[in-house]
C-alpha cells in the first residue's frame, strides 16, 4: 500500500497514512479539539483509523491515556506505527477489533470517548468503490449509527462525556438515538462561513449531568470572507488550541 507522511498541527505530528482513499482532513482535527479532556484521565476512539484524532489530542493535552480501536488490520497498523513515530507509546495503544463487540475491559473504564463515525446510511448512499473509504464513510448493517452511539455510552464511566462530529443534516436522528443513553446534549454548528452554511455538526453528551436536555451553542466559523482559515479555525487547526463550546443556548 503506498502511503504518504503528513505533518499536521502545525508541524506538531506526524501521521503516516494511505496515499488513497480515506485519508485525515479538517473533522479530525476538529473532532480531537473539542474533547475536553485532562490530564490523567483516559479516553477512547472508535474507530481511529491511523491515529489522526488521538495524536492530535495527545498533541493538546499532556498527562492523558488515549487507546483506539480499529476494524482494519492495516490501518491498526499503520496507527500503532503512528504512535511510535510520534513517540506516544506511554500513553497511547491501539486495539484491533470491532465496535460491535467491545472488549470487555472497554467497558465503563473511560472519562472520554471521541468518535468521527461512518457518516452516510448505506440504505441511501451509494458507497465507494475504494473498501477502506467505503469502510470509514459508510455503515454497515451490523453497526450502524445507533450502535456506534449506544457503544461510546457502553464504554463510559458513569459521568463520562462522548464527543462526536457528524453530519448536519443528521442532527434530529443523532439527538434521536443520543437521548436514552445521555442526559445533555450539548450541539456545536460548524459554519463554512460565516452566512450559515453548515455541513457539520460537533454533539457532546454528558451522562449523568446535572443540567439536562437539549441545548444549541454559538457555531465555529471555519473560514473569513477572503477564504482564509478565521481566527478561530485558525487556533484550532494550526496551533492546537480546544475547541471553545460554550454554554447552551
Amino acid at each position: 500500500m503506498e502511503t504518504t507522511t503528513d505533518k499536521l498541527l502545525g508541524g506538531r505530528f506526524a501521521v503516516e497514512q494511505p496515499a488513497k482513499g480515506y485519508r485525515i482532513a479538517v473533522d479530525t482535527l476538529l473532532l480531537a479539539s473539542a474533547v475536553d479532556a485532562r490530564a490523567g484521565q483516559s479516553v477512547l476512539e472508535l474507530g481511529c483509523g491511523v491515529g489522526g484524532v488521538m495524536l492530535a489530542l495527545a498533541t493538546r493535552v499532556e498527562g492523558i491515556h488515549i487507546t483506539g480501536v480499529e476494524i482494519q488490520a492495516y490501518m491498526t497498523d499503520l496507527c500503532a506505527s503512528n504512535i511510535r513515530l510520534n513517540s506516544f507509546e506511554s500513553r497511547m495503544k491501539v486495539m484491533e477489533g470491532d465496535i460491535a463487540t467491545l472488549h470487555e475491559e472497554l467497558k465503563g473504564a473511560h472519562d472520554h470517548v471521541m468518535m468521527n463515525p461512518p457518516f452516510h446510511d448505506g440504505k441511501k448512499h451509494s458507497a465507494s468503490a475504494d473498501p477502506s473509504k467505503k469502510m470509514a464513510n459508510t455503515e454497515s448493517e451490523e453497526a450502524d449509527l445507533g450502535l456506534w452511539i449506544a457503544q461510546s455510552a457502553c464504554a463510559l464511566k458513569e459521568n463520562g462525556t462522548m464527543t462526536m462530529i457528524h453530519r448536519v443534516d443528521r442532527k434530529d436522528e443523532i439527538i434521536a438515538l443520543a437521548t436514552p443513553h445521555f442526559d445533555a446534549l450539548t450541539i456545536k454548528p460548524i459554519w463554512s462561513k460565516d452566512d450559515g452554511t453548515c455541513k457539520r455538526i460537533i454533539l457532546r453528551a454528558k451522562k449523568n449531568a446535572d443540567a439536562k436536555g437539549v441545548s444549541t451553542v454559538a457555531p465555529l466559523i471555519l473560514y473569513g470572507k477572503d477564504g482564509r482559515y478565521s481566527d478561530a479555525g485558525e487556533e484550532i487547526l494550526r496551533h492546537a488550541q480546544a475547541m471553545e463550546i460554550g454554554e447552551g443556548a
